[in-house]
């Protein structure tokens, strides 16, 4: 069973929950919940470096990364003083605690500006590229790694292949194959349950806007998403999201000679999410529905229900494998998805409106 690189909330059970799983846990990773350092996630919450470093520190044993991983920062950032300052002392507050081994970044400008700002700092910490490079290829992760040398970071430890490979099982042993010979120290790891369209064309543009929103320009992702983008596609063909190339617990075996880790997200759903989600991974095994697995489509959980126990052993292959690959992604959805009741919603003990059950 590979170990796994898991979402890291500052909630006191979640982290005992994460404890209890000892050497399932190889890795985790968590915001810094500033404004000035935008990631991969609209911002919820604010704690203090200090706050994290409490809860990070009841975790001993697995490795554990910061999100920088935001596709552009406040521009103010990379040249002004006061609020890459007060980065800078969060981030060396975390690394003096001992709970920071790196930065996961999807911004080169950031990783030079930090570098340049905080030499000694930069040195202590490795530079791990987001999955958002979209590493499918030795000559990508070549020029990252050249980047990260003359920035001053150290070396990633691990490597997160682009999502696409997961569907692609011999290119995806070509290139680990390659990356093991020229650098046998870093490990591979794969993303698992993001459950985004197959090579999603809206991506960069739906990177972009997080970002937008990030930094104060009002941005509704969720209704441009639905309106515009990936939801609007999945409402209208819900059996694409079979071709999504996510991993599920039970398959996870398969990728044991390609792979080092599996990395799972969806910290923005909560504790609750996050504490069913690891369990199955951690186990291999999942009884539930598939839908509430997933990370970016994980609304598609309250409208539909497939029996993740009740899909085909080969179910990986022949996703893997197909030649028609709508054409299947169509029988499965007919064969395995089932729509969820809808039912009247009720607010205050009146009748409400006609909804589908959460």
């Amino acid at each position: 069973m590979l170990p796994l690189n898991v979402p890291f909330l500052p909630d006191a059970p979640y982290a005992r929950f994460l404890k209890n799983l000892g050497p399932h846990i190889h890795a985790v990773h968590f915001a810094l919940y500033d404004p000035s350092l935008c990631d991969a996630r609209v911002r919820l919450r604010r704690f203090s470096p200090l706050d994290l470093a409490v809860h990070l520190k009841s975790l001993p044993g697995p490795k554990k990364y910061l999100l920088a991983n935001g596709r552009f920062q406040p521009v103010d950032l990379y040249r002004g003083e006061r609020d890459m300052r007060r980065i800078i002392e969060g981030l060396d507050q975390l690394s003096g605690a001992d709970v920071l081994h790196g930065l996961i970044f999807a911004d080169s400008y950031l990783l030079t500006a930090l570098a340049d700002a905080a030499p000694g700092l930069a040195a202590r910490l490795e530079a791990v590229p987001s999955i958002n490079f979209g590493i499918d290829n030795v000559g990508k992760m070549e020029s990252l790694l050249e980047m990260i040398s003359a920035c001053g970071f150290q070396a990633p430890g691990k490597i997160t292949l682009d999502r696409s490979l997961n569907r692609r099982p011999g290119r995806l042993k070509v290139i680990s194959r390659e990356i093991r010979r020229r650098w046998p120290e870093i490990k591979i790891e794969l993303l698992a349950n993001e459950g985004c369209l197959s090579y999603c064309p809206y991506r960069s543009t739906h990177e972009a806007l997080i970002a937008a929103a990030n930094v104060g320009m009002g941005v509704d992702t969720y209704r441009l998403n639905r309106d515009l983008a990936c939801i609007r596609v999945l409402e209208r063909e819900p059996q694409r999201i079979f071709a999504s190339p996510f991993i599920r617990p039970e398959d996870t075996g398969r990728y044991d000679e390609s792979a080092d880790i599996i990395k799972v997200c969806g910290r923005t759903l909560g504790a609750g999410f996050l504490k069913r989600l690891v369990g199955a991974y951690a186990a291999g095994v999942f009884r539930g529905n598939l839908l509430d697995l997933l990370d970016a489509a994980h609304w598609m959980s309250g409208r539909w229900e497939i029996a993740n126990n009740m899909l085909p052993g080969d179910f990986a292959d022949v996703l893997s494998t197909a030649q028609r690959l709508d054409e299947d992604c169509r029988v499965l959805w007919q064969r395995y998805a089932r729509p969820k009741p809808w039912r009247f919603a009720t607010f205050g003990g009146a009748p409400g409106v006609c909804t589908e059950a959460p």
